[in-house]
């Protein structure tokens, strides 16, 4: 039986980040030479160091032979594949860049950008001059780091279709349901007018734009939330659809400890850290190359079968490919005192600046969750970001996840600002 003392404080805090062989941090500023999309990743990270893995593209790493990556993986990870039998895919690494106008405006604003620790002032700001594109390329700190994950390309607006499924390695699954998300940047906009910022916003210091609404199952079809992010460090704030009540409610969105639709994730969770960078301390352990499922090959489909082992235990095992990526290590303690969480470790990927990874530890010190993620390459990485390709929240304590997996996705299609508004929000609902 699963034993919740596998991973303690000092796992993340010591001796697992000692396992990992963290090195030093380069603290080197961005070059002079201009960032291109060729010279990307060394240029705000840094190169993988490819000959760290000594198994060949197609193998399949599994407990059997999971010695033979030995500190490529994350503690938890390489627990996973010890007692839940994840199977790793190796395929060959590749480079990622974001969309050239994303480059530029990189380029444009390099060395605007100032951060700073709030410390106790967790509500107030702790930054100036961000503006598009990524604002610490070669970060020197966990706190540019944060604020790079924070601001990395994802495109100026998205469309989802998304199956949720929760299951239990008791039981399999339990139930699933599918999702519409779309999302809108406000500010920092580099793709698609209007640009920088969309003005109707900015007097509510609005950063993005959320809708979205249940299309199944039918007793749940039309519900829908309406939410917004802000360029200060407070809760997202919006509204809700009920439809059995037929009413539009006011309320805000916890980032600080509520389930997320009643799921493995919290609202922080999702991307990773959805969360201000003033609520945390941010450390930057080192930089390493570790195996990640960034380019994870999951396909977009409603079979979420192809991309989640649900008919075999533990029921929650992606059927995804694994490659070495360079990795930020960081670790995020918390300012708020109620905070679920007393201690998380992110694997930042050096080229994307998302959050492929996380390990979250409750308040006793002992390992809770496991936020993994990986994506597709962009179908034109000069003009869009990649496509999402799974999402997996995993309780270790209770032996219970909520996968995520996509039908469809659009980036960058122009969507209407007017979709963002409390009468779409009823009216979708209908």
């Amino acid at each position: 039986m699963f034993r919740r003392k596998f991973l303690k404080a000092s796992a993340l805090a010591g001796v697992g980040l000692t396992a990992l062989g963290v090195g030093s941090v380069l603290s080197v500023r961005a070059q002079d030479a201009k960032i291109t999309a060729d010279n990307w990743g060394e240029m705000v990270g840094f190169k993988p160091d490819l000959s760290v893995l000594k198994v060949p593209a197609g193998t399949v790493i599994t407990k059997a032979n999971v010695d033979q990556v030995k500190g490529l993986l994350a503690p938890g990870l390489e627990k996973l594949v010890r007692k839940y039998e994840l199977k790793l895919t190796i395929t060959d690494y590749a480079p990622v860049h974001p969309s050239l106008a994303y480059i530029k405006a990189t380029n444009d604003n390099l060395g605007k950008a100032k951060v700073w620790d709030v410390g106790k002032d967790y509500r107030k700001p702790g930054w100036t001059g961000i503006a598009a594109g990524l604002p610490f390329p070669k970060p020197k700190d966990g706190l540019q780091v944060a604020y790079n994950f924070l601001n990395t390309y994802t495109g100026d607006d998205a469309d989802r279709l998304y199956d949720v499924t929760w299951v239990s390695a008791k039981s399999g699954v339990e139930t699933t349901e599918y999702w519409h998300w779309m999302t809108m940047k406000t500010v920092n906009r580099t793709d698609i007018d209007p640009r920088p910022g969309i003005d109707q916003f900015a007097s509510e210091r609005t950063r993005s734009a959320s809708l979205t609404f249940a299309l199944e199952p039918y007793d749940k079809q039309g519900f829908g939330a309406l939410y917004f992010s802000s360029l200060d460090p407070v809760d997202l704030t919006g509204h809700v659809y009920v439809p059995a009540m037929r009413r539009v409610l006011r309320q805000s969105f916890g980032t600080r400890g509520d389930s997320w639709n009643a799921t493995d994730f919290l609202f922080e969770d999702v991307g990773g850290y959805l969360g201000a960078a003033e609520w945390m301390n941010w450390k930057l352990v080192g930089q390493k190359t570790m195996l990640l499922p960034l380019n994870s090959g999951a396909k977009l489909t409603k079979d979420v079968k192809s991309v989640i082992d649900l008919d075999k235990w533990p029921h929650w095992n992606p059927k995804v490919n694994w490659q070495a990526r360079p990795v930020y290590v960081l670790e995020a303690t918390p300012k708020i005192p109620d905070y679920p969480y007393s201690k998380m470790l992110l694997l930042v990927d050096a080229e994307t600046y998302t959050v492929v990874y996380k390990e979250a530890l409750d308040k006793k010190g002992e390992l809770w969750k496991i936020i993994l993620s990986g994506g597709t390459q962009s179908p034109d990485a000069k003009t869009r970001p990649m496509v999402p390709g799974f999402g997996i929240a995993l309780d270790l304590q209770a032996e219970h996840a909520t996968t995520v997996t996509f039908r469809k996705f659009t980036a960058n299609q122009k969507l209407d600002p007017n979709t963002f508004t409390v009468s779409n929000l009823k009216k979708r609902g209908h």
